[in-house]
């Protein structure tokens, strides 16, 4: 049997929550936006059923102030030593790099660990060596190796222009290749790190999934660029065409303004729908191969599912670009109810929940700092 996910909030309501959140922030000079954040969580959690049961967030705001604060020093002291000493900016990138495979294992803990079901928290156990392997050391040596088959082609390609084109697409495959083991890597990472109470998850995931749709991704985009371009030339050629017939004018007529003008326009839409169309796509197939995947115990009886379409996803994203930039911003409340009500209406958990025995473990109370010094550096990662 499946248990489909509800999702329960009305962007109305929420509404009342996000502007008296947004004035008190902007009034105690950000000091409330802890506070904002446990209100928001715990609406969008206490609004978000399975099998007749709410989730629940249990972070603090005092928690989350001060891993705020540590936060903002971190953005003011590379803010300032960005513009007033670059050599110590530089010293302070690397050492981000460092820190991160920690900071972004960290912020996975504490967002599992405010998390409950059924009063049973979730955790997440993933080690700090893991963390290293999959977001830094597999990620450099990928990238090592790309860009010495790079510079080997671009080498070669200066005695045999075949051997430059086919050294070219294969870089270009192995681009692919790589690019998607890492993926692998990391949702495996986080998959079988995520804990219910005493039961474990876990996906046993293949990287050829990854590359299929990957490619399938990149032709997608080929394809809507060829035809993007195949357009733009048409109407390039028409004001050529014009420009020529009008050289010896004063200047530039209307009519080739207008189509110069729609020219700019429709390559700057036609790039945004294809980069829109084919993240869609990518998004939308990897989750619902991901999630078939997920087992609880290894039973396959336990498990999730996702029934996502790039359609679907598409067309979510457009109308809500379209809400912000008609509204000015002010439709974010909506846009956040209408996205999290479609990702549950996708989402749904398999098995018989009421015949699962879970017990809940003591687990420690995470820290926020890391939590929220990812999020300022924009480091949310996840499985989706």
């Amino acid at each position: 049997m499946e248990n489909q996910i509800k999702f329960h909030g009305r962007g109305g309501e929420f509404f009342g929550i996000w502007i008296v959140n947004l004035l008190l922030s902007v009034v105690t000079l950000g000091i409330y936006s802890a506070w904002a954040k446990v209100r928001t969580k715990k609406y969008f959690y206490g609004n978000t059923e399975l099998a007749g049961d709410r989730f629940d967030y249990h972070g603090q705001p005092i928690q989350i102030l001060k891993g705020r604060i540590v936060a903002m020093i971190c953005l003011v002291v590379w803010g300032v030593s960005n513009n007033l000493f670059p050599i110590l900016s530089v010293i302070l990138l690397f050492g981000f790099i460092a820190i991160m495979p920690w900071l972004v294992r960290s912020n996975a803990c504490f967002d599992a660990r405010m998390t409950s079901f059924r009063n049973v928290h979730f955790d997440f156990v993933g080690t700090l060596k893991g963390a290293y392997s999959v977001f830094l050391m597999w990620p450099l040596l990928c990238y090592i190796l790309f860009f010495c088959c790079f510079i080997l082609v671009s080498f070669l390609s200066a005695f045999s222009m075949i051997v430059g084109v086919v050294g070219g697409f294969l870089t270009i495959g192995l681009g692919f290749v790589l690019f998607s083991w890492v993926s692998v890597k990391s949702a495996s990472y986080f998959v079988n790190g995520y804990r219910f109470g005493n039961h474990a998850f876990s996906a046993q995931l293949e990287t050829k999934k990854y590359i299929v749709t990957y490619l399938l991704g990149g032709l997608i985009g080929a394809g809507m660029m060829a035809v993007m371009m195949a357009i733009a030339m048409v109407f390039g050629g028409v004001a050529v065409i014009q420009m020529i017939a009008e050289s010896n004018s004063a200047g530039i007529s209307p009519q080739m303004g207008a189509s110069l003008g729609f020219m700019m326009v429709f390559t700057y839409l036609g790039v945004f729908l294809t980069v829109m169309t084919v993240n869609g796509f990518i998004q939308a197939r990897i989750r619902n191969y991901l999630f078939s995947q997920i087992k609880i115990n290894g039973d396959t009886e336990y498990g999730m599912s996702s029934t996502m379409t790039a359609t679907g996803l598409l067309a979510l994203i457009l109308t809500n670009f379209l809400l912000l930039i008609v509204t000015l911003g002010f439709a974010h409340p909506w846009v956040k109810v209408r996205s999290s009500r479609y990702v549950a209406s996708v989402t749904a958990v398999k098995g018989d929940l009421t015949a699962l025995t879970v017990q809940g473990d003591d687990v420690d109370p995470a820290s926020a700092v890391a939590d929220e010094v990812a999020q300022a550096f924009d480091l949310n990662l996840g499985i989706g």
